[in-house]
C-alpha cells in the first residue's frame, strides 16, 4: 500500500521535500496557508552541498541552467577597502538564483492546495498522525493576520451564535466566557467548529512551515525562538558598472552588506543592521540609505537603485532552542520549523535542501520509524553546528559596535588568507548523501 504524507508549507523547504518523498514513492499532500505559492525574501546563494542535495531531488541541472555560478570576489570594509581576497577554488563557486525562480522550478506542475492553514497537529502516540485545519483563516503574510497573532497574546476570539458565545480559538488559547460557552449547545458548537476546523490525517506529517512552525508548536510546545539584535533590508536591481560579477561582501560597524549576481541580468544585496525590534519605517528605501549613507558608493549606488516596491525589511529570529530530536511517532521537522538559523552562515536554505534530500533517500529503504531515527543522526549534530557559527558570525558583525573591536576584526581578517578560510569550510561544502555513505 502506498504511504501517504502531508507537508506542512508550501516555501523552499516543503516543496523539496515532496520532491524527495515521491521519489521514494510516498503519496504527497502539501498544503500552504498563503492564498498563493510565493517567494518570500529575494535571492538565495546555493553553495555546492546545496546543489549536492538539489541534485538528489533531481532539479540540480535545471537550478544550474537558471542561476549565476560565480566565484565569491571577498570581503570589503564599509568604505570599499579590501580586506580578504576572494576564494578562487572551483569548489567555492556558489549559484545565486532569485527565489522565486527557484520556487518554480521546485514546484514544477504540483498542486499545492493554499489558503489551508495548519493551527495544530498531532503524532502517531495515540493513533494516526495528523493537522488541524482553519478554513477561512487570513493570509499569514498580511497585516491584519499578523496584529491578530499579538492581540492573541491577550485574549482570545469568539463567534456569536445568536445570543450565545461559543469560542472559536486556536489550540492554546484561553476560554474568552466559560459561562456563555456553557449554555451553546453541543448542535452549535459541533456546527461551528465543522464549519471551521477540519482533521486530516496521513502516515507521515512533515513540517516545513517555518520558523514560526505550527507543527513544532503542538509538539515541541517548549520550543523557543529568538531576536538577534538585527534588522535586514533586501532587494533586486538591475546589473550596473559597478556591480559585482560574484558574491562580495562588506563589513561595518554593527553591520554588514552583500550583493551578487542572480538570474534576469540581476543583482540581489542585502542589508543586515543592528536594530531594536519591531523597528519599521513608511518608506524602507530611505531607511536603508540612511543607515548605509557612508558607505562605499556602490553600496548607496545599488539601494538607492531600488524600486519601493522591490525591498523587504525583515527582523531576524532564529531558533534558540536546540531540539534533541527533529521526529516524534509519525512527525518530521526540515529547514526552519527544525534549525532555524540567522543568514550571517549563508546555510539556511543549503541546509533544507540537504533536509529534504536526506529525508526522502531514508524513506527509500528504511521503515518510517527507523527512517526518522536515521534522519536524526544524519541532521541534528551538522545543523546544530551551523546554528552556532551563524551566531557567533552575527556577533562578529552585527553585534560589533565598537571601534576598537572592529579594527581588531578587520586586522585579523586581512592577515587570514583566503585559502585559510576555504580550507576551514571544506567540511561545510562536503556534503555526502546517505546514499552513498556506508
Amino acid at each position: 500500500m502506498t504511504q501517504t504524507a502531508i507537508i506542512v508549507g508550501a516555501g523552499l523547504g516543503g516543496l523539496a521535500a515532496a520532491r524527495g518523498l515521491e521519489a521514494a514513492g510516498w503519496q504527497v499532500r502539501v498544503l500552504e496557508a498563503a492564498p498563493q505559492v510565493r517567494a518570500l525574501g529575494a535571492g538565495i546563494t546555493i553553495t555546492e552541498n546545496g546543489v549536492a542535495a538539489l541534485d538528489e531531488l533531481g532539479v540540480g541541472d535545471a537550478v544550474r541552467a537558471a542561476a549565476v555560478r560565480a566565484l565569491p570576489e571577498g570581503i570589503f570594509t564599509d568604505q570599499g577597502t579590501p580586506l580578504q581576497q576572494g576564494i578562487r577554488a572551483d569548489s567555492s563557486a556558489v549559484h545565486a538564483i532569485h527565489r522565486a525562480t527557484l520556487l518554480e522550478i521546485l514546484q514544477g506542475d504540483r498542486e499545492v492546495e493554499t489558503g489551508m492553514r495548519v493551527v495544530s497537529a498531532s503524532d502517531a502516540t495515540d493513533g494516526r498522525p495528523s493537522v488541524t485545519i482553519e478554513h477561512g483563516a487570513a493570509d499569514p503574510d498580511s497585516s491584519d493576520a499578523r496584529s491578530e497573532r499579538e492581540r492573541r497574546k491577550d485574549r482570545g476570539r469568539g463567534t456569536k451564535l445568536g445570543r450565545r458565545l461559543h469560542r472559536v480559538l486556536e489550540p492554546g488559547d484561553d476560554p474568552i466566557d466559560s459561562k456563555a460557552e456553557a449554555r451553546a449547545s453541543k448542535q452549535q458548537v459541533r456546527a461551528v467548529e465543522a464549519a471551521r476546523f477540519e482533521t486530516i490525517e496521513a502516515d507521515l506529517i512533515v513540517g516545513a512551515d517555518g520558523i514560526d512552525s505550527a507543527v513544532r508548536g503542538a509538539l515541541w510546545p517548549k520550543a523557543r525562538t529568538d531576536y538577534s539584535g538585527a534588522t535586514t533590508w533586501f532587494g533586486v536591481v538591475q546589473a550596473e558598472a559597478d556591480s559585482p560579477a560574484g558574491p562580495r561582501m562588506y563589513l561595518g560597524r554593527g553591520a554588514e552588506f552583500g550583493m551578487e549576481p542572480i538570474d534576469g541580468g540581476r543583482i540581489y544585496w542585502w542589508g543586515m543592521a543592528f536594530a531594536r525590534m519591531g523597528r519599521r519605517a513608511d518608506d524602507e528605501i530611505q531607511a536603508a540609505v540612511e543607515q548605509f549613507d557612508d558607505w562605499a558608493p556602490e553600496v548607496r549606488d545599488h539601494i538607492a537603485a531600488t524600486p519601493l516596491q522591490g525591498i523587504v525589511r525583515r527582523d531576524l529570529w532564529s531558533l534558540a532552542t536546540r531540539l534533541r530530536s527533529y521526529h516524534r511517532p509519525g512527525v518530521v521537522l526540515i529547514g526552519d520549523a527544525a534549525h532555524a538559523m540567522l543568514p550571517t552562515f549563508g546555510q539556511g536554505g543549503n541546509s533544507t535542501f540537504e533536509d529534504a534530500a536526506t529525508l526522502g533517500i531514508l524513506l527509500e529503504d528504511h521503515s518510517l520509524e527507523q527512517a526518522l531515527v536515521e534522519y536524526d543522526r544524519e541532521r541534528i549534530g551538522r545543523t546544530q553546528r551551523f546554528q552556532r557559527i551563524s551566531e557567533r558570525l552575527a556577533r562578529t558583525n552585527t553585534r560589533m559596535r565598537s571601534p576598537l573591536l572592529v579594527a581588531a576584526r578587520n586586522g585579523l581578517l586581512n592577515l587570514t588568507p583566503a585559502l585559510a578560510s576555504e580550507i576551514a569550510g571544506d567540511w561545510m561544502l562536503a556534503w555526502r548523501s546517505p546514499r552513498h555513505t556506508s
